[in-house]
Formats: structure tokens, C-alpha cells, sequence
């Protein structure tokens, strides 16, 4: 029916006026019928005329009620009219998307506004146009928060995923976390983050990541990343002088002002606290705020898993290293001459492939071949192992067969995919570039890189130390004491080409004095080098010992 249509239609608006005018005049026009009908003829009865003009006064101040209130109410429904079309414009402008909610704000005519009266319960008295109104208003306002919420949500929750997915791509803790603290501070847009490990039993936590500053530690329950790892709760402050258990110190040391600091704990499968991360200097803010620690908080749990994996992984790679040096210290020790004799041939390989600028799997293959090359020494017997002096036939066969031996023996174990080249590296130490080797007769083009260094560092390890059979350079027999050095030096570059690689000599020969530095006055006596470091590097006795592992 048409009464029930919207007011804001113009003819509707019309018709509601024209029935409220229509209930209003119809008591009025009712009286003045019932006057005319029945009082006029008193009225005309009266002489004095007063009578009269008592009805017209009354009949004119009756007419104004009505009058006076079909303006009031058209006033109203103008304003109301103006309320509902700007409700209606402003929803459709945010239905297409052409207006956000923070933009809307629905004004009220200043004429509809209540005067402010004081009151001890409120603030401000209102009508109902003006509750109409803000009732709009905070509905606006409540949507534009969510909205705005829902925003910093989205990129939080964007942000997590970012940093969940570089956990995921990068398999090597060393670049892994790195690359997550960084993007911590990125974004969560702080001056500097660190990543602690806590070590329960020295009581301590250290810095496995720390931007701009060095590796440091930290007793466990001292200044707020101690506190945390200690007690395990969140710490954010707006200022950490204002801590009375932070320390100074350091800030004084590094010309550095720490204010803000949000620091958390980092748990691991069990619930230990196994870390700390810690986020220094807020940048735009003078703190920290909820969205910061929601996101810190969210990206600790998938840390944890990283850092605890790692930390089992360091576990594995050290009880693995120690297996094999344990292995080779056993081989080793079967002749007292030989002592030391493969953790050398390792220091000197590693120095000429950090000289060749071999790449990191590369080497940790070579590192572990030359650690386990004469592991096949093990299956020779004692009275060829020890034998001094020049082996008959049988016995020299019997000797050179230890390479082959320490393929078979490497073969047995299990060595990742990037590492399963160490057999054959190891087994072929004893190969030549000329083909005369053994145990396989390889030639230099066919022979891996790791083995021609390995073969290098073998022969001066033999030269420079006491052997239980006499040296000799081809023409002279040199004895079973070390020979000089200038002398070994001669002889790899004599045996460049036939059986040393000669690029392998050259950057050998090249660091050199490197390790004789690392090895004087523990394997080489300084009156047995010092000449010929002297000639090698003047000058070098007088620097630092070089440290040869990369």
C-alpha cells in the first residue's frame, strides 16, 4: 500500500503532509461548524459585541496550534529526509567501493542540534535526530576499525608467511638465519635484532645472530635478554635505561642508545626454552605495540623449530667429525712415526683449496678424504706396516694395496649425496698425472681435483717428517730423518708434470709459508724452517700464526 512506501519519496512526502493537515484542520473545521450553527445565533443576541470578539480571538489562536505544529513536523521530516538520502548515498558509495568507512560521517542541520545543558550524570541531553545520527556515525567508525584491523591482520599474516617460506627455501642454518633477523628488523622496522642460544649448562646464552655488533654472551638472568631466557616472559619497554637490571655498559662502549627493546623467548619441542630473540629501537613509534609482539610471537614458535633443528644438526656434524677423527687418529696411531701425520695432510689440503677458491662442498669432501685417505692402512698387516727399510716385491704389493682398500672400507659407510664422492677422492691419493700410479692407473685428466691435492699434501707431509724408510729424489737416497726444506720444495717442483699436478704444486708452494707458521715449534722445529721462511716471506716470523681451516 502506498502509506507503507518510503517517506523519502516525494509524493509519499505529500501525501503524508496533506493527511497530517487533513487530521489537524478537521477539529478545527468540526468546532467551527458547531459555532456557526449553534453559537452564532447567541452572538448575534449579544449586543456589546464582546462575545464576538472573544469566539474570533479563539478561533484564530486555534487555527496557529495547528499551524505551528505542521511546521515543526515538516521541519523534522526535511531533516529526517536529508539523514536518510545521505545514509543512502554513503552505503551505496561504500557498496562500490569508491569510499571507505573512515571517510563517512553523517552531518545533522545545525537548527536540529539540542542546546548543551549540564547535568550531573551527563554530559549532553540529545534529541532523536541526533541520536539517529550518531548511532550512524559509530556504526561507520566501528567498521572502519575492523576494516583497518582486519588490514594489519592481512599483512602480519602476510609477513609471517614471508618469513615461514624463507625458512622453508634455505636448508643451511649459517644463511638462514641471517636472512630471517634481518627481515625481522625490516619489518617490524626496528634499528637491529639478535637471535640467542641459551647453553643450560654453563648457565649462559650467546649471540648466534647479532647485526652490528660482535658475537657476545650473556650470563643467564642478567639484563633483559638473561631475564627472558631465565624466566621465560616477554619483555617490551619504551625505554631499557629505565630497567633497573639493564646494563649500560655496553651502549656506552658501542657510542649506542637503546630505548625500545621487545625481547621473548623461543621454545622448543618440549617447552625448554632454547633461545631468545630480541628487537632493539622501534623506529617510527617510541615503542613496540600489540601488532609487533603478535608478530614476534607468531614467528618464535616456527624459529624454534629452525633453531632447534640446527642445534640437533651441530649436534650430529660434531659426534660425526669426531667419529672420523677418531677413525684416522686410530690409523694414525698404529705407527708412532705416523702420528698427526693425516690431520696435517688435511690442514695442507684445505690451505690449497682455499688457495684453488674451490667451492664449500668441494672442500668438506676434501676435508673428509684427507682425514680417512690411508684409513685402508688398517687392513696391512703389522710387519709390512712397520717394516723398515726397502719391502720385497710381495710386501711393496701388499702395501699399495691400502688405497683400494680404504675405497672399500669408505664405501661402506653413509655419506649424503653431496658427500659421496669422498671413496674416490681418498682412494686415489697415490694416482700420478702421468698414469704410473696406483691403485687404478688414472692419468691426470681423469683424476678428481680432491685427489691431486690430497697427493700434493702426502708427499710433503712424507719429505718434512721421519719415516721408517729412506728418502730419496730419484738419484740420492736422503735417509729416513726429514729432509730440508728447500730441498722438499725442490723436489714437488721437480715432480710437476710426471707425478704431481703442477697447478696444485703452484698453489701450494704459493701458501707455504702459511703452514709453516701454523705448524712451527709444534711439527716443524723453528731451526728446521725459520731459514727458509725467511727466504719464503721475509718478514712473516713476526706476524700472527695463520689459522688454516676455512
Amino acid at each position: 500500500m502506498i502509506i507503507f512506501k518510503p517517506l523519502t519519496g516525494e509524493k509519499s512526502r505529500k501525501l503524508f503532509l496533506s493527511l497530517f493537515a487533513l487530521s489537524t484542520l478537521l477539529p478545527l473545521l468540526v468546532q467551527i461548524f458547531i459555532v456557526d450553527e449553534y453559537l452564532y445565533p447567541l452572538i448575534e443576541a449579544d449586543g456589546s459585541g464582546l462575545l464576538g470578539n472573544a469566539l474570533t480571538y479563539g478561533i484564530l489562536i486555534l487555527f496557529l496550534f495547528p499551524l505551528m505544529s505542521f511546521l515543526l513536523i515538516f521541519r523534522w521530516l526535511r531533516s529526517l529526509e536529508n539523514i536518510t538520502n545521505q545514509i543512502r548515498d554513503k552505503s551505496m558509495e561504500l557498496a562500490n567501493g569508491t569510499k571507505e568507512f573512515a571517510d563517512q560521517t553523517i552531518v545533522v542541520a545545525e537548527e536540529f542540534r539540542s542546546q548543551a545543558t549540564v547535568d550531573t550524570r551527563k554530559d549532553r541531553e540529545e534529541n532523536e535526530i541526533q541520536s539517529l545520527v550518531r548511532s550512524f556515525n559509530e556504526i561507520f567508525q566501528t567498521a572502519a576499525d575492523q576494516l583497518a584491523e582486519r588490514e594489519q591482520l592481512k599483512e602480519l599474516l602476510a609477513n609471517l608467511i614471508g618469513v615461514a617460506s624463507d625458512l622453508t627455501s634455505e636448508l643451511e642454518f649459517n644463511r638462514l638465519f641471517p636472512l630471517i633477523i634481518g627481515r625481522v628488523t625490516e619489518v617490524m622496522e626496528a634499528e637491529r635484532t639478535s637471535l640467542y642460544v641459551i647453553d643450560w649448562d654453563r648457565r649462559e646464552l650467546w649471540t648466534k645472530v647479532a647485526e652490528g655488533i660482535e658475537k657476545i654472551t650473556v650470563p643467564l638472568g642478567k639484563g633483559i635478554s638473561g631475564l627472558v631466557a631465565d624466566t621465560g616472559q616477554l619483555v617490551n619497554v619504551a625505554d631499557a635505561w629505565d630497567l633497573p637490571y639493564f646494563d649500560r655498559s655496553f651502549d656506552r662502549r658501542n657510542n649506542f642508545r637503546t630505548r625500545s627493546v621487545l625481547c621473548l623467548p623461543i621454545r622448543g619441542r618440549t617447552g625448554q626454552n632454547i633461545g631468545v630473540i630480541q628487537v632493539i629501537n622501534k623506529k617510527k613509534k617510541a615503542h613496540f605495540d600489540r601488532r609487533d609482539e603478535a608478530f614476534l610471537k607468531g614467528l618464535a614458535s616456527q624459529v624454534g623449530i629452525a633453531l632447534e633443528n640446527s642445534l640437533l644438526i651441530d649436534e650430529l656434524k660434531l659426534s660425526f667429525n669426531n667419529s672420523i677423527t677418531t677413525l684416522s687418529a686410530i690409523v694414525d696411531a698404529r705407527h708412532p712415526l705416523t702420528a698427526g701425520h693425516s690431520l696435517r695432510v688435511t690442514e695442507y689440503s684445505l690451505l690449497i683449496a682455499n688457495e684453488l677458491r674451490l667451492g664449500e662442498n668441494d672442500i668438506e669432501v676434501l676435508r673428509l678424504a684427507a682425514l680417512l685417505h690411508d684409513i685402508g692402512k688398517i687392513g696391512i698387516r703389522d710387519a709390512v706396516l712397520l717394516k723398515e727399510g726397502h719391502f720385497t716385491p710381495e710386501e711393496r704389493q701388499e702395501m699399495e694395496s691400502h688405497p683400494a682398500k680404504t675405497r672399500w672400507i669408505l664405501e661402506k659407510f653413509y655419506f649424503p649425496r653431496r658427500l659421496q664422492a669422498v671413496p674416490e677422492v681418498a682412494c686415489h691419493h697415490h694416482e700420478k698425472v702421468d698414469g704410473s700410479g696406483y691403485p687404478d692407473g688414472m692419468n691426470g685428466d681423469d683424476l678428481p681435483l680432491g685427489s691431486k691435492i690430497i697427493a700434493v699434501a702426502d708427499v710433503f707431509d712424507a719429505l718434512t717428517s721421519r719415516r721408517e724408510y729412506p728418502k730419496y729424489d730419484g738419484q740420492e737416497t736422503m735417509g729416513m730423518e726429514p729432509i730440508p726444506l728447500m730441498s722438499a720444495i725442490a723436489l714437488l717442483q721437480q715432480q710437476a708434470g710426471s707425478h704431481l699436478a703442477p697447478e696444485v704444486v703452484s698453489a701450494f708452494l704459493r701458501c707455504l709459508p702459511q703452514a709453516l707458521m701454523h705448524f712451527r715449534g709444534e711439527h716443524f722445529p723453528p731451526e728446521y724452517m725459520d731459514e727458509t721462511l725467511h727466504r719464503l716471506a721475509p718478514g712473516r716470523l713476526h706476524g700472527p700464526p695463520a689459522r688454516l681451516r676455512p
